[in-house]
């Protein structure tokens, strides 16, 4: 028989064993409630692109559910969306999952839509059982069209833009301060980060299939980026020195998370 190993079919055995366990599971699944009848087939269905509430949805390969405690999500099962936040993370109810015949709400975030089928209603075709497509590899991130802009001059540096270049060159020819790697890249398209308003700014987010993500070490999210090109970020030059992340090739001093381990070299 196929060990599911540390995910589980049904939540039979996952009785909270205390008020606050009650507590944490209500916040991230929502309350339990009594089940539809279990449906056995959909109308004809397509590949998800958004999800909205009220539409049916069909597991068409085994997965994780992406819950904070994750349900085992098995090729065949149907359920209803409830609700769909901003970024796309659905709560979906799934008849008969949970022990006693209950319906189990879990989340299904948009990285997980590959998994799953929406129903197309009003169409008579029928359902019809497939093999689950391929993945397709993914390019989101296209180098941009040159386009014949004529580069504008550049003006004299002035005695304290000159002194700042020189202390910046002289900063990027010396190794990485400990616990700090230093990501340089050089193709002419987005880095795939993103950025608080902080100073110096934490990376809030980094693109899958992005420069920033294709790097070893990934580009770590919660790091905080200390230096552009060797130039500091301060309050009084944040928006000048972050002018240079659109310069190729672009350096990124980045001060790595604590509660991250960090990686064996410090330039990457």
């Amino acid at each position: 028989s196929h060990s599911l190993g540390p995910w589980r079919r049904d939540r039979s055995s996952r009785s909270p064993k205390t008020r606050e366990e009650e507590e944490e599971r209500m916040s991230v699944e929502g309350p339990r409630v009594n089940a539809k009848r279990k449906e056995t087939h959909l109308e004809t269905v397509a590949e998800v692109v958004s999800l909205r509430p009220g539409q049916k949805v069909l597991v068409w390969e085994d997965f994780p559910s992406d819950s904070k405690v994750p349900c085992w999500m098995v090729k065949g099962d149907i359920g209803e969306v409830q609700s769909v936040d901003g970024d796309g993370a659905a709560l979906i109810t799934f008849p008969g999952k949970d022990r006693g015949g209950r319906s189990l709400p879990t989340i299904i975030k948009k990285k997980s839509y590959c998994y799953i089928r929406v129903e197309i209603p009003g169409q008579s075709l029928g359902f019809r059982k497939q093999e689950p497509a391929k993945r397709k590899k993914e390019t989101p991130f296209a180098p941009p069209a040159k386009s014949e802009v004529p580069k504008e001059e550049e003006k004299p540096l002035t005695e304290e833009q000159k002194a700042k270049k020189e202390e910046a060159e002289e900063f990027l020819k010396k190794d990485p301060k400990k616990g700090c790697v230093r990501f340089t890249f050089t193709q002419e398209m987005p880095l795939g980060l993103r950025f608080s308003k902080d100073v110096p700014p934490w990376i809030l987010a980094v693109t899958d299939g992005s420069p920033g993500a294709r790097k070893a070490p990934r580009v770590p999210v919660a790091g905080i980026v200390t230096h552009v090109n060797g130039y500091e970020i301060t309050e009084k030059d944040c928006q000048e020195v972050m002018q240079g992340l659109k310069k190729r090739p672009v350096s990124l001093d980045v001060d790595w998370p604590v509660d991250q381990a960090l990686p064996a070299v410090n330039r990457a």
